[in-house]
């Protein structure tokens, strides 16, 4: 009998690629995707602690599970991920003992291990669960378009951010093997991957042995089946010369970066522990862009961290204008619970206030952008017979069919909204 999983996956984008890589070991032992959650005979809820909102939902989401667990006795729920990590097994099993296992962030490696123990333990799989598939046949892909599959190359992050609480439940950062990463990248492509997007708290830091994060992209790069790389997050200390020099020489080094900046205060950054100003910020893209001009860059933003004024918010926004963003996720300062001495000191009315302005400016500003496309030529991977992403991140449509899966040459014609739209020139 087919047995059926059902993943809730909360945060990032490390959060659904570690979300795919459980789903795959299941597969393994001969689980399929359920559609509903009815339908499922293992559930896993993967959860994030970012902010406090992250992980109040996916605590919430573990107690609604209780009427599930209720009607599917022989079923078994997996917690998983970063909030798991943070409030520990202990407290989470006393809360809800309906619970089988708990497994935090750092510990996703022995997740295949611990399927082993779960399913022999309680001969569910007995000599079926032996019969595993092979290990060639690739991605689960459950979030994206099945043309771009994720691969980790780093967990953890050794940054200390005085907003982040990363580092205390992902660990300090560790470094997966070349060898590991290429036979990941390998895989995901002959699966049928054109698109891959290699995840790292601080992608870029990148480091084992001597082999560096650039070192890595150009290996990959060369890969047969790869027509575009993506990597996130950075972080704007780590760029090298060697990565400049890629970025100009190989247009399948996506033409976009997500670079976080969380603030254009000197002062908010300096407290948040970033690293850097906002004028050498400003500088990092404008080398970037002297490489590749048309280059696209999105951004985060923090609105509200603990001592920001008015003076350090207009700074923000001044950064909004000068550099040029085609987007940004922008979110209210998230006190936590845990940490009494980070509470926000504006009151939530200025807040939404502040965050109801950046956002204006940021869209202001993406419309510019947009509009400075027209007439320019975009290369598109489509996703659909009409709709695809250019190299440098945005969202493209056009009134003819193609390909899905295809690279084509789109012209420009007009942007509407947060799309592009288009006509097929090759």
């Amino acid at each position: 009998m087919n047995k059926k999983l059902f993943i809730i996956t909360f945060g990032c984008q490390m959060n659904e690629a570690d979300s795919e890589y459980m789903a795959r070991l299941f597969r393994r032992r001969g689980f399929s995707l359920a559609d509903k959650l009815d339908e499922a005979d293992a559930v896993i809820v993967n959860t994030c602690t970012v902010r406090q909102l992250a992980e109040d939902k996916a605590v919430s989401q573990i107690g609604r599970l209780k009427y599930w667990k209720k009607s599917h006795p022989e079923g078994k729920l997996f917690v998983t991920g970063c909030a798991a990590q943070r409030i520990g097994a202990k407290k989470i099993k006393k809360r809800f003992p309906y619970v089988d296992e708990i497994t935090g962030a750092r510990s996703i490696e022995n997740f295949d291990r611990l399927l082993d123990s779960v399913y022999r333990k309680n001969k569910i799989s007995g000599e079926e669960g032996k019969k595993e598939i092979p290990e060639n046949t690739g991605p689960e892909n459950i979030y994206r378009s099945p043309l771009t599959a994720y691969v980790t190359i780093m967990r953890g992050c050794s940054h200390r951010c005085s907003y982040c609480i990363v580092p205390s439940v992902r660990g300090p950062a560790t470094f997966i093997s070349r060898e590991e990463i290429i036979k990941d990248a390998k895989e995901k492509l002959a699966a049928g991957a054109r698109e891959l997007v290699l995840l790292g708290q601080t992608v870029n830091s990148y480091r084992l042995s001597g082999f560096t994060f650039s070192n890595l992209l150009e290996e990959i790069l060369v890969l047969p089946g790869l027509e575009r790389l993506r990597f996130m997050s950075p972080h704007p200390l780590y760029f090298d010369r060697d990565f400049k020099r890629i970025l100009k020489q190989n247009s399948r080094l996506a033409r976009h970066i997500h670079l976080p900046v969380q603030s254009g205060s000197d002062r908010i950054l300096k407290l948040m522990r970033r690293g850097y100003t906002h004028q050498q910020y400003l500088e990092l893209l404008a080398e970037l862009r002297a490489e590749v001009p048309d280059m696209s860059f999105t951004t985060d933003f923090i609105v509200g961290y603990p001592g920001e004024t008015e003076e350090d918010f207009q700074e923000t926004l001044r950064l909004v204008e000068e550099a040029g963003f085609t987007a940004a996720f922008c979110f209210k300062y998230s006190p936590r619970t845990d940490r009494p001495e980070m509470a926000a000191d504006i009151s939530e009315k200025i807040m939404e206030s502040r965050l109801d302005i950046l956002l204006k400016a940021v869209k202001k500003n993406s419309r510019v952008i947009l509009r400075e496309r027209i007439g320019k030529i975009e290369e598109v991977m489509f996703e659909t017979p009409d709709f695809g992403r250019s190299s440098s991140n945005m969202a493209v449509r056009i009134n003819s069919e193609t390909a899905p899966g295809s690279i084509r040459k789109v012209e420009i014609l007009s942007a509407e909204r947060n799309t592009l739209h288009g006509k097929v020139i090759l």
